[in-house]
C-alpha cells in the first residue's frame, strides 16, 4: 500500500489564477498536464490536485455552481519547508490566517488563504516520518 500523502482540493473557480499563484509564486512543480478543470502538483513528496467545482458538479450530474471553498492541510517533510512555503505564499499575495508556530502534539504549522479564498495549513508532523525514498509516511490507523 502506497503510504504517500495525497490531497485533493475542490471548488476552485479560476484554475489559471491558481496556477500562477502556486507555480510562479510558490514554485510548486506540476505533476500532471493541466487542463481547464484540473491541475496537479508535487509538494515535497506529497501530491496536491485541484479540481474545478463546475467540473465536479458535471461529473456528479448536479447543477453547475461556483463550487464551495475548501480547507486543506499540506504535509511537508521539515520545519524549514513549512517556513519556506509560508514565506513564499505571503510574498505571492496570500493572506495570513495564522502565523507559523509550534502547536500541540509537536506539530509545526502555518495557515494562509489563497487567491480563491481557500484556507490552507502547512504542516510538519513528528508523527509522519519519511520512508527510504524521502516520501512522507502516513500514520497507521
Amino acid at each position: 500500500m502506497d503510504q504517500r500523502v495525497s490531497m485533493i482540493m475542490t471548488g476552485a473557480r479560476d484554475i489559471p489564477r491558481l496556477r500562477a499563484f502556486y507555480e510562479n509564486g510558490l514554485g510548486w512543480v506540476p505533476w500532471a498536464a493541466p487542463s481547464a478543470f484540473a491541475v496537479g502538483y508535487r509538494v515535497g513528496h506529497s501530491v496536491l490536485v485541484f479540481l474545478h467545482g463546475d467540473y465536479l458538479a458535471q461529473q456528479r450530474g448536479e447543477p453547475l455552481s461556483a463550487g464551495s471553498k475548501t480547507s486543506l492541510a499540506v504535509f511537508v517533510e521539515s520545519k524549514q519547508k513549512v517556513d519556506e512555503l509560508y514565506r513564499r505564499a505571503l510574498a505571492s499575495g496570500a493572506r495570513v490566517s495564522s502565523p507559523v508556530r509550534e502547536r500541540d502534539e509537536g506539530l509545526y504549522t502555518g495557515y494562509f488563504c489563497d487567491p480563491e479564498g481557500n484556507n490552507w495549513e502547512i504542516v510538519w508532523s513528528p508523527h509522519m516520518p519519511l520512508d527510504a525514498e524521502g516520501a512522507l509516511i502516513a500514520p497507521s490507523t
